[in-house]
């Protein structure tokens, strides 16, 4: 758990709607959805209102979760947090940062790499082709459709 400041002050931006998980329970969560609930769970924790154990637990359910009613029964005995904040002000999230890279990044470096084991190593048959070219089709095919939207 978590105790350092400096992740405490900005939970509050990044916290949705608990109404959002009661309103469709059968509804399938989201990862977003998830991911607030964990954040939800781990300041109930940070304020004594779950044990480490319970925690623990209940954020391994929160994971597991497949319906906005699953998470939902995760908060009920947990008093309703106030602050509700519009979507546009949130930060984004760990993933989304990742996402919007693209990844070509780590392609590229793992590439280089890749090339250097080789050419350090005899530069006989070129090995790092196999990686590079299936990883770049994927990543191709993941980050393509978004490249050719217009903006």
């Amino acid at each position: 758990m978590c105790h350092h400041a400096r992740h405490h002050h900005s939970r509050a931006a990044r916290r949705p709607a608990e109404d959002a998980l009661r309103q469709d329970p059968v509804v399938r969560a989201s990862d977003d959805e998830r991911e607030s609930t964990v954040t939800l769970l781990r300041e109930h924790g940070a304020t004594g209102r779950l044990d480490v154990e319970e925690l623990e637990q209940r954020v391994g359910a929160a994971y597991e979760a497949r319906t906005r009613g699953d998470l939902a029964t995760l908060l009920d005995d947990l008093p309703r947090t106030r602050s509700v904040v519009d979507p546009r002000q949130q930060r984004p999230t760990r993933r989304q940062r990742h996402r919007s890279g693209h990844g070509w990044a780590a392609f590229a470096q793992v590439s280089v790499l890749l090339i250097a084991i080789w050419a350090l190593s005899g530069a006989g048959y070129f090995w790092p082709a196999w990686v590079m070219v299936w990883w770049g089709f994927a990543l191709a095919m993941r980050t393509g459709p978004r490249l050719l939207r217009p903006r």
